[in-house]
């Protein structure tokens, strides 16, 4: 009896005997990802003890689903994950980054209870690295354009409205979901601390445009303004806020509304003169 009671106690007293098995985990903590606009992004993720759950990969911004598990939902052929045999990772691979690409993804894994974590992808638009990169329209490929409408830079008068109209023409390929406005390198929301921004988007089977209206403008809302679609490109447009009227009608057209209004007067005083001066000749 002492025996088999001495038996019992060691196999209790063995390591693991009555634990149970560790679930998935992550294996290194969040991190952010920084890229060049054009080149590849690696959006890390590496789960630990995964057993025979699957990991997915989505965007926090919209909630659509890029990948689960090996396979790939996402309409956008530049995306895919990579899981190399016999390891934990489960890397997100973003082909020819753009800045529309930009913002928060998370790793999921559908455990229970379900397992996340967050990776902040930053895409380092190259017109912002070179001040004298500035284009009206750019080509994302032989069938899709954006362009601004109207000309590439523009003064308006204080106070008054801004109005942008932006045109993606997506010729045989499905549209964006969305198109993103940026003055500089901030985004501009509904809901932006400057307020007064309305933005309205219409769509058909080829072209989508997007239109951006801020109320009552003012001199810090002088930049250069960005429409980027979700399926990559962009288009941009410099606005200039004035002041006075005066120097806007200078900087528009070269030329002063006021002194070209002087001139005719100049006329007759010359004339006038002339006259005078033959008068006293002849006395």
């Amino acid at each position: 009896m002492c025996g088999l009671l001495l038996a019992l106690l060691l196999v209790l007293a063995t390591p693991g005997w009555c634990s149970w098995p560790a679930g998935p985990s992550f294996v290194d903590p969040p991190v952010n990802v920084t890229v060049s606009e054009g080149s590849h992004a690696f959006l890390p993720c590496r789960v630990a003890n995964l057993g025979d759950r699957s990991v997915t990969w989505m965007r926090r911004r919209n909630l659509h689903i890029i990948t689960a598990g090996l396979l790939t939902y996402s309409p956008d052929d530049r995306y895919r994950v990579l899981h190399p045999a016999n390891t934990d990772e489960w890397t997100l691979h973003i082909r020819h980054a753009q800045p529309g690409d930009g913002g928060w993804y998370e790793c999921q894994v559908n455990s229970d209870p379900k397992i996340t974590t967050p990776v902040l992808l930053i895409v380092r638009d190259k017109s912002l690295d070179d001040p004298f990169y500035m284009h009206e329209l750019e080509m994302t490929d032989n069938s899709t354009q954006v362009r601004i409408e109207g000309a590439h830079e523009r003064y308006i008068q204080r106070g008054s409205i801004l109005a942008v109209t932006c045109t993606v023409d997506h010729k045989g390929r499905s549209g964006p979901e969305q198109v993103a406005w940026y003055q500089g390198a901030s985004r501009l929301h509904y809901d932006s601390p400057r307020g007064g921004i309305a933005l309205q988007t219409d769509k058909t089977p080829t072209r989508t445009v997007s239109r951006l209206k801020l109320s009552a403008v003012k001199p810090s809302d002088s930049g250069r303004y960005s429409c980027r679609p979700d399926t990559g490109g962009f288009a941009s447009v410099t606005v200039h806020i004035q002041s006075d009227q005066p120097q806007a009608a200078v900087h528009q057209s070269g030329h002063s509304s006021s002194l070209a209004a002087a001139a005719p007067l100049r006329v007759i005083v010359i004339l006038a003169a002339g006259h005078l001066l033959s008068l006293s000749h002849y006395r």
